[in-house]
């Protein structure tokens, strides 16, 4: 048998080591990263919750945007960080990436207690609340202007003095066109109402009353919801569309109010059972409502996301997509 000349054998050895070496590499570059991601997770959500509680939140929603490959435990908290600090902001934009942040840590937060999903659940209605009330603050000033629009033209139509700026805003003789005015009221009133309705819509799923409340978090969440129902309303209620003609059959069927009142002067265990099933209609259709607008929202909400990514390439706000490895630092604003 002859022998391999020493050098041959040599290289030969060498090439198997260092197959060997190159089988285990990608092993060793796993641990590398894991050890690595798991050494900078607790500082990283040192900083950002520092951040936070300093009422830096734009600062604190970037800095949780890096543990979103940082934690692998409990991802769901990464987003829920993130969501939340973006939403303290109150950026317009921001808002939108809140909603995609919380929204996508209810998803991962699946299997989570109630608890936890509820403190999801909550911080996700409140940033469509704030969504609301800045829809509303615009719908309000643009309802102001158009106000004294309407007043400017009518003053120079009937001949007396008026502010020229008002139906020249940019000195260049273009002026406003109330009609336009009236439908940008409109809309920025509807979405706000939408958004009131999203944000009561959320209130009512179920972790919440599934998780063990205190009863003066109960009192807090029927609070949310009666104050959400009020600002619906409220939203309703500005709108052009509904303010126009008013209610013409308050002063109709005089005539027939004393067979009215006898009607109802009989018959008043049926007339309860009539009441309480009118009730009942009435809450359904609420419901069916509040989940058609709050459907409404979303695509709403969508659709102004491509917009923004169509004009600029990129998502609103921050863009990046994170958290926390804690999860406990901004519960519940």
């Amino acid at each position: 048998r002859r022998r391999r000349p020493a050098p041959a054998l040599r290289a030969a050895r060498l090439r198997r080591r260092r197959g060997g070496l190159l089988g285990t590499l990608p092993v060793v570059l796993v641990l590398l990263v894991l050890g690595f991601t798991l050494a900078l997770r607790a500082p990283v959500a040192s900083l950002a919750k520092d951040r936070y509680d300093a009422g830096d939140t734009e600062g604190a929603a970037s800095t949780y945007g890096l543990q979103r490959t940082l934690n692998l435990v409990e991802p769901w908290k990464a987003h829920y960080n993130h969501g939340t600090a973006l939403a303290r902001t109150e950026d317009s934009w921001s808002l939108y990436d809140a909603i995609r942040s919380l929204d996508r840590a209810y998803d991962l937060a699946e299997n989570s207690s109630p608890e936890e999903r509820c403190m999801i659940q909550t911080n996700l209605s409140l940033t469509y609340e704030i969504q609301g009330d800045g829809d509303m603050a615009y719908a309000d000033r643009k309802a102001a202007e158009l106000a004294l629009v309407e007043e400017a033209i009518a003053a120079r139509d009937a001949g007396l003095p008026y502010d020229e700026g008002v139906l020249d805003p940019y000195g260049d003789g273009t002026e406003p066109d109330p009609a336009e005015l009236r439908q940008d009221v409109q809309d920025w009133y509807e979405y706000a109402e939408q958004e009131y309705a999203t944000a009561e819509q959320i209130r009512g799923w179920p972790d919440c009353g599934e998780s063990e409340q205190t009863p003066e978090q109960q009192e807090q969440d029927a609070a949310a919801q009666q104050r959400l129902q009020d600002k619906q309303q409220e939203a309703q209620d500005s709108q052009p569309e509904n303010q126009d003609g008013g209610d013409t059959s308050e002063g109709e069927g005089d005539g027939s109010e004393g067979d009215e009142q006898s009607d109802a002067s009989g018959g008043d265990g049926a007339q309860g059972e009539d009441q309480q099933s009118q009730a009942e209609r009435e809450e359904q259709q609420r419901q069916e409502q509040l989940e058609q607008q709050g459907s409404e929202a979303r695509d709403e909400q969508e659709r102004l996301e491509q917009e923004y990514r169509d004009l600029y390439g990129d998502q609103p706000g921050t863009g990046s997509d994170p958290g926390d490895s804690t999860g406990g630092g901004t519960k519940n604003w």
